[in-house]
């Protein structure tokens, strides 16, 4: 059997793979996106690669830091999907922040949700000053002449 044969299969393989990979992402991108009409998204990992499997949540919460809208994209192959996350609708940023534990949620499921909460958290600590919020949910910086924050706007681009 000739090397280049091999080689090719490898490549051809992997090529493969990054095309559904980039899918994968795609489709977890859209969903993701459909949450921005609920409230302010923040999203999180959690898990191991090897050891029970990577989680990535996505949630969607309101002004007030309850969570309206929730998913996850779990699984070992680049075949997985986004599903909806029920289980933490309704609940607030601060539990999900928390290390109490959640019923029906998986450890890596857990473990994203709170890094989706802690970092919802801290955005809202840094916006009350240095983030105007656009009517989809997005945040926007705005940046002084001199290159610092500034909540209001500025001459230059925004």
């Amino acid at each position: 059997m000739n090397p280049a044969y091999l080689l090719v299969a490898v490549v051809a393989g992997w090529m493969v793979q990054a095309f559904f990979t980039y899918r994968q992402s795609q489709a977890f991108r859209r969903a993701a996106y459909s949450l921005r009409d609920v409230g302010t998204v923040s999203v999180g990992v959690g898990g191991r690669r090897y050891r029970g499997g990577r989680a990535f949540v996505a949630v969607a919460f309101d002004d007030t830091g309850r969570a309206r809208g929730a998913l996850v994209l779990r699984g070992f192959t680049t075949f997985a999907r986004p599903v909806p996350l029920t289980t933490v609708q309704g609940m607030r940023a601060g539990r999900l922040a928390g290390d109490d534990d959640v019923d029906g949620l998986r450890a890596n499921e857990r473990d994203a949700c709170r890094q989706a909460a802690q970092l919802w958290r801290q955005s809202r600590k840094r916006s009350t000053s240095t983030t105007a919020a656009t009517p989809r949910g997005r945040e926007l910086t705005r940046r002084s002449p001199a290159g610092s924050p500034s909540s209001a706007p500025s001459g230059g681009s925004v």
